[in-house]
């Protein structure tokens, strides 16, 4: 549509031109109006095939894919995608359109994160959700942390994980693969791992580092089946005091296939799944036990963590704990505010000459 804009401008860049030039004015006749609309709809079709090309560029089923794009976001949120075909929009036979299925989509959008494909991650986003299986799951508890205290080990997840291996012999990964942070991978160091999407931090604005928006693909052992796949997950959080913070963890996968889809519905699935969950919510209130009993000796004698710049995060760890207050970005603004005054030359010093006497 933009290079139909452009052209449209250029042309009446010229027509305007030719009249300050020829001091005439000649009304379009139909054949050169006819040409004109020929050479914007050919423009117009350029675009719609070179933003397909864009759209099937990041997905990984293709054709079912933009598909599952077209279809979900046209019948859940009245959508039409201009490049769209009819096929594309074409609903899949067994899904029911309804508001369970169309609920993911009008949370989602409500949060704060519209089905604009400009937008990073939004094509593969909704694809996954238009897809025609999908299992949830549900998780609920409580961590012994407060809302500052959470944000601190959100904003800074690569020290959270040695923290966690430090107190439990575990081997947890977490490390940013973005300068925003918003792309990270994790690994419980077992049978979980992932790359993830840090979609939304907040929903619509509010309660920052407690509504938050994933996107991944992960890899899990689950049983006698090893599994790979992509999911969303809404992470709910509220403080329920200064030393106690409740959770919802709400996980929306998408199974390939049809027998894949049967396997992740079966209660017994759904339970080892969140057993799963259960343990890393466990390992983190085992550290966190540990450590607010008092017990900082891991912590001190960790390798990981006595690097010069782990020992500034403990640091700040610590003023976190004892009350300092912390929202998500301070730990990129105060790096920022160190990496200056570490840049910064050290003032000269001019010292009066001494008289001889």
């Amino acid at each position: 549509m933009r290079m139909g804009r452009l052209y449209i401008g250029g042309l009446v860049f010229a027509m305007l031109f030719a009249v300050f030039a020829c001091g005439k004015v000649y009304a379009a006749t139909p054949e050169s109006r006819s040409k004109a609309e020929q050479m914007a709809a050919h423009q117009d079709s350029v675009a719609k095939a070179r933003m397909r090309a864009l759209v099937l560029s990041q997905l990984a089923d293709k054709e079912d894919d933009v598909r599952s794009l077209c279809s979900g976001v046209n019948k859940c949120l009245g959508i039409r995608y201009d490049f769209c075909t009819e096929a594309d929009l074409k609903p899949w036979p067994k899904v029911k359109y309804n508001d369970d299925y169309c609920g993911v989509y009008r949370e989602i959008v409500k949060r704060g994160f519209p089905a604009d494909l400009r937008q990073p991650m939004a094509t593969e986003i909704f694809a996954r959700i238009g897809r025609p299986y999908r299992a949830i799951y549900v998780n609920k508890g409580t961590l012994p942390l407060g809302a500052d205290v959470i944000s601190y080990l959100f904003d800074n997840m690569p020290f959270t994980a040695q923290l966690i291996n430090a107190y439990l012999g575990t081997n947890y990964t977490l490390e940013y693969t973005s300068r925003n942070h918003r792309l990270f991978n994790g690994s419980n160091g077992r049978s979980l791992s992932g790359e993830f999407y840090w979609a939304l931090q907040d929903s619509a604005g509010q309660k920052l580092g407690l509504r938050n928006l994933f996107f991944g693909y992960g890899h899990a052992k689950v049983l006698r089946w090893s599994l790979h796949g992509s999911a969303i997950a809404f992470l709910d959080m509220d403080e329920v005091s200064k030393k106690e913070l409740r959770y919802k963890l709400t996980a929306v996968v998408f199974p390939a296939n049809s027998i894949l889809n049967s396997i992740m519905q079966m209660n017994v699935f759904k339970k080892v799944v969140n057993e799963k969950i259960d343990d890393i919510v466990n390992d983190i209130k085992k550290a966190s036990g540990k450590y607010f009993s008092g017990d900082k000796e891991p912590m001190l004698k960790s390798a990981a963590l006595k690097s010069q710049e782990n020992v500034q995060y403990v640091i700040d760890f610590e003023n976190v704990v004892n009350g300092a207050p912390w929202k998500l970005g301070d730990y990129e603004r105060l790096r920022k505010e160190r990496q200056k005054k570490r840049e910064a030359p050290a003032p000269l010093k001019l010292e009066e000459p001494r008289m001889v006497k």
